[in-house]
C-alpha cells in the first residue's frame, strides 16, 4: 500500500504565517508540520497493522538498528523514496518505545548514509508520538542515473510491501537499463524567459533538425 503524498510528505516550506493573530516562525511551523504528519502516518500504520511500501517503522529500543541498512537502500531505490520512523514497536501495535541517546542515533544515521553508493540523501527530523520522541527520516529517491543505490556491502535492495529484499539479477539489470545521463542543457533557468533566445540561432537549429529528419518521425 502506498500512502497519499500529503501523508508521506513530512516537511513544510520554511515560511512565516499568522495564525489566530499569533505570528509563527518557520521553525515552529516545521516542527508542528512534522508532528502532525508523523501522527497521521502512525494512525494509518495502526489501522493496517503493518508497515507500508514507502514507510518503515523500527523499534530501536536497544540502540541503532542494523536492519536499517537494507531499508535505506530499498527506499532510495523506490520511486518517490520513503520514510523511516525510529522509536515505534511494530509488534506492539506501533507504540512508541524509550529511545536511548536520540542525538547520538541521529548522528549515527547521518554518518551511515555516507557509506552507500551513491550516498543516500536524507532529511532527519524529531517527531513525537503519544508524548514520546521518535526520529523521522525522509529517504529521498536515488537519481535514476545512479541507481541502484547499494549498501556498504555492495548489495542493492528493493522494497516489497513492508519488507526489504536483495535485488535479483534481473532487477539490477532493469535499474542499469533505466540509467540516464544528466544533461545540464535540460535544466531550465528560472530567471530567463523565451525572450532571451536568439531568433537567428533558433532558425538555424530548426533548419538543421528539419534537414536531418524531414518527416519529423525521429522525435517519436
Amino acid at each position: 500500500m502506498d500512502l497519499p503524498n500529503n501523508q508521506v510528505e513530512l516537511w513544510s516550506k520554511h515560511v512565516k504565517c499568522n495564525q489566530n493573530g499569533t505570528k509563527c516562525n518557520s521553525i515552529e511551523l516545521h516542527l508542528r508540520s512534522v508532528n502532525e504528519s508523523v501522527n497521521n502516518l502512525v494512525d494509518s500504520l495502526r489501522v493496517t497493522g503493518s508497515d507500508f511500501n514507502s514507510v518503515e517503522a523500527k523499534s530501536a529500543a536497544g540502540g541503532f538498528p542494523e536492519s536499517i541498512t537494507e531499508s535505506l537502500s530499498a527506499l532510495a531505490n523506490l520511486p518517490g523514496g520513503g520514510v523511516i520512523i525510529l522509536g515505534l514497536d511494530e509488534e506492539a501495535g506501533f507504540t512508541p518505545v524509550d529511545l536511548v541517546n536520540v542525538t547520538g542515533m541521529k548522528a549515527a544515521l547521518g554518518q551511515k548514509v555516507r557509506n552507500f553508493t551513491p550516498p543516500v540523501r536524507l532529511d532527519i527530523d524529531d517527531g513525537e508520538v503519544d508524548g514520546k520522541p521518535v526520529i523521522v527520516a525522509r529517504v529521498q529517491e536515488c537519481d535514476a542515473a545512479h541507481k541502484p543505490c547499494r549498501a556498504p556491502d555492495g548489495k542493492a535492495y528493493v522494497r516489497s510491501w513492508d519488507g526489504d529484499y536483495a535485488a535479483s539479477e534481473l532487477e539490477e539489470q532493469a535499474f542499469l537499463m533505466q540509467r540516464t545521463h544528466a544533461r545540464a542543457d535540460s535544466i531550465p533557468v528560472p530567471t530567463d524567459t523565451a525572450d532571451e533566445l536568439d531568433p537567428e540561432l533558433i532558425a538555424l537549429w530548426r533548419e538543421g533538425v528539419d534537414g536531418d529528419d524531414p518527416s519529423g518521425l525521429g522525435r517519436f
